[in-house]
C-alpha cells in the first residue's frame, strides 16, 4: 500500500507512532532511508498519519472564536459575543434616544408648554427649541392659531329650552373658539378627555349653560325672529367671561344660532298662532289707518274754521276802526261848520236810503208823478 511502507522495518503495521513525530507523522530517528518519503507516511516505523476530520474540525473551530459566528464548538453557546465595543456602542444610542426626547419642534400657529415633573415652567414660541429630556421636562403643543368649532343642538336634551313667556323653543347653534397665547391655562385647567381630544367639553357645557340662561330673559318672537343678533352677542361676551374666570385658556371669536324655531309636534299650533297675529297686527293697521285719515280731517277742517274765524274777526275790527277813523274826520268837519255839515249828512243818508227804490213825486197840482231817473235814460240812449 502507498501509504505503508515495510521495507526498512519488519514491525507490524498496527504499531502506534512514535512521539518524536511531526505534526503531519514525518521525520523520526536518523538513518532510515524513509526520510525523503511522503509526508503522511512516516518510514520505517509503520505508522498511521493524521486525521484529516480532526485538522478540518481544529480549523473551522479557530474561524469560529475570531468572526464571532454561531458555528462554534458542539455544545457551546449560539449568542453573538458582542464584547465591551458592542456594549458601548448600544449606551451612546441609547443616550442619544434619551437626550432626543427634549428637542421641541414647534409648527407655525402652534405653541408649547413645557412642565419640569407637571410643574409649568415656560412657552415655546414657532421654530426649534430643546428642554431636558423626559422624564425630567415634558413638553405639549397646541394649535393656537387654528379655529375650532363645537356644535351644540344635535340631540333633543341640548336643544330644547324654556323662553321668558314660557314657551319651549328648538335652538341649535355653533361656538367658534381657538386656544388663547397662554396653551399652559387650558392644558392644567381642562379635564384631561378634552385635553386628548382637542376638543373640551367645558366649552360646549358652559356655552349651554349661558345659552339657556340668555333664552329664558328673552321672549319667543326675539329668539326665532328679531333678536338673533342681540341674543348671539350676549351669549359670547357671558360665555367669555365665564371662561375666564375658569383660566381655560379659551378665545371665543363668535357665536352663531344655526336654527331656532318652535318644536315639533306644536308647530302647526305655533303657525296659526303666528298667523293670527298677523292678521290682528293687519286689523290695527288698518284701524290706526282709518283713525288718522279722520283725524287728520277732523284737524284739517278745524284749522280752516279758526282762520276764517281769524280772518272774520280781522275784517271786522278792521271796518270798526275805519268807521271810527271816518266818524272822527266827519266830527271834525262838522266842528268846523255845523250846518254845511247836517245838510251834507242828510243829502247822503237819504241818497244811499232811496237810490234804490221806485220813487213818486207828488205834486200839489197835477198830482202822483213817476219820477224819471234821466241819468239812467241818458245811459240807455247813448
Amino acid at each position: 500500500m502507498p501509504w505503508n511502507d515495510n521495507s526498512g522495518n519488519g514491525g507490524s503495521s498496527n504499531e502506534p507512532p512514535k512521539a518524536s513525530g511531526g505534526p503531519w507523522g514525518g521525520g523520526g530517528s536518523g538513518g532510515g532511508g524513509g526520510n525523503g518519503g511522503s509526508p503522511w507516511n512516516r518510514p520505517g516505523g509503520g505508522n498511521k498519519g493524521p486525521d484529516l476530520e480532526d485538522q478540518m474540525r481544529r480549523m473551522q473551530e479557530r474561524f469560529s472564536r475570531r468572526g464571532g459566528g454561531g458555528g462554534g464548538r458542539r455544545g457551546g453557546r449560539g449568542g453573538p459575543n458582542l464584547g465591551p465595543g458592542g456594549f458601548i456602542l448600544l449606551g451612546v444610542v441609547a443616550l442619544v434616544a434619551w437626550l432626543a426626547t427634549g428637542v421641541v419642534i414647534v409648527d407655525e400657529g402652534e405653541r408649547a408648554a413645557v412642565f419640569r415633573f407637571g410643574e409649568y415652567q415656560r412657552n415655546f414660541n414657532p421654530g426649534l427649541h430643546v428642554h431636558l429630556p423626559a422624564p425630567i421636562e415634558t413638553h405639549e403643543i397646541l394649535a393656537s392659531e387654528g379655529q375650532k368649532r363645537t356644535a351644540i343642538g344635535l340631540n333633543d336634551d341640548e336643544r330644547l329650552m324654556l323662553t321668558g313667556d314660557e314657551n319651549i323653543v328648538d335652538v341649535q347653534f355653533t361656538v367658534f373658539w381657538f386656544y388663547s397665547e397662554t396653551p399652559e391655562d387650558f392644558i392644567l385647567n381642562v379635564d384631561h378627555e378634552g385635553r386628548n381630544n382637542r376638543e373640551s367639553k367645558l366649552v360646549k357645557d358652559a356655552a349651554e349653560s349661558v345659552m339657556r340662561e340668555v333664552v329664558g330673559k328673552s321672549t319667543l318672537d326675539a329668539v326665532i325672529t328679531t333678536g338673533r343678533g342681540e341674543i348671539q352677542q350676549n351669549v359670547r361676551d357671558q360665555l367669555q367671561s365665564l371662561l375666564g374666570d375658569y383660566d381655560a385658556g379659551v378665545t371665543i371669536e363668535n357665536v352663531e344660532i344655526q336654527e331656532a324655531r318652535q318644536p315639533g309636534p306644536v308647530r302647526a299650533a305655533f303657525i296659526d298662532v303666528i298667523n293670527a297675529g298677523q292678521d290682528a297686527e293687519k286689523k290695527i293697521q288698518q284701524a290706526n289707518e282709518y283713525r288718522n285719515g279722520i283725524v287728520n280731517r277732523a284737524e284739517g277742517a278745524a284749522l280752516q274754521i279758526l282762520q276764517d274765524a281769524e280772518a272774520y274777526r280781522d275784517q271786522v275790527i278792521a271796518d270798526a276802526t275805519g268807521e271810527a277813523d271816518r266818524f272822527k274826520q266827519i266830527l271834525a268837519e262838522y266842528q268846523k261848520a255845523p250846518q254845511v255839515t247836517r245838510e251834507r249828512m242828510y243829502l247822503e243818508t237819504m241818497e244811499r236810503v232811496l237810490g234804490g227804490t221806485e220813487k213818486l213825486i207828488l205834486d200839489s197840482d197835477s198830482g202822483a208823478v213817476p219820477y224819471l231817473p234821466l241819468d239812467r235814460v241818458n245811459r240807455s240812449n247813448q
